[in-house]
């Protein structure tokens, strides 16, 4: 598996990227960042749409789409039972797929009271939300508190997927080390992490690899660098959120 492509699916596992957003993309807010440029955060099903989607992934020809969602859970600051999403084509909107339930960071545009989803977001599929429903319902009890988060992820080959699939990893453990703290975290079912409450500065993260496998990725929070992509090294500001998705491969 190339580079390339392990990074793809990396962000599409880990919930960094947009479902169906355009691949021009390159940065992913952590959830605090995203947390905070929201007018409203909600899980939500898309119940009617016009146009449908064309293509899950917008190159060329993007277009307008008005999508309607039934309001589920709201996170923060909307008690609509129904959003109408104005997704233009002219600001690269990500578009929306019927009948699919997603985790929506909405925006309400001040000058034509219309709600659209932005692109370069974390809005995602609900089904691959767990990081950000992670740090959302942590938020009535953590929500002052610095949080280092992630997932670790076993990579494998699928005949019928050219990015291949994930397998999240549970009860693994990770030390999470400063020059003057050391915490140690273990993966939940859904192969997550967190630890909150740690004080501002750099940290790497140490992953018990289990035997037969090797490193094969790590995407953090931020802009898509691929010089970082096997660096275990993150940077933590008082009261924001940092991590990385890890990904392992067979090896020796």
């Amino acid at each position: 598996m190339r580079l390339a492509t392990a990074v793809v699916f990396i962000l599409l596992t880990a919930g960094k990227t947009i479902h169906a957003q355009p691949v021009t993309c390159d940065f992913g807010p952590s959830p605090c960042e995203a947390y905070a440029q929201a007018d409203a955060i909600f899980t939500g099903k898309v119940f009617r749409i016009t146009p449908e989607t064309i293509e899950m992934w917008q190159r060329d020809g993007d277009y307008d789409q008005i999508a309607t969602v039934v309001v589920e859970k709201v996170y923060k600051g909307t008690a609509r039972k129904r959003i109408v999403f104005h997704q233009r084509g002219r600001k690269s909107s990500p578009k929306l797929v019927l009948n699919s339930s997603y985790l929506f960071y909405a925006n309400l545009d001040r000058q034509t009271k219309k709600w659209e989803v932005r692109r370069c977001g974390r809005t995602i599929m609900a089904r691959y939300a767990q990081d950000d429903l992670r740090y959302l319902e942590g938020r009535p009890e953590h929500a002052n508190q610095s949080r280092i988060a992630g997932a670790v992820l076993r990579y494998l080959p699928d005949a019928e997927e050219p990015a291949g699939k994930a397998e999240r990893l549970a009860g693994l453990r990770i030390r999470i080390t400063s020059e003057e703290k050391q915490y140690e975290v273990v993966t939940g079912p859904d192969g997550m992490f967190e630890l909150y409450g740690a004080p501002p500065g750099k940290y790497v993260l140490h992953p018990d690899i289990p035997s037969g496998f090797r490193l094969m990725g790590v995407v953090h929070y931020g802009p898509l660098d691929l010089s970082k992509i096997q660096d275990l090294t993150i940077e933590l500001k008082e009261r924001e959120c940092s991590g990385a998705t890890i990904l392992l491969e067979r090896g020796e």
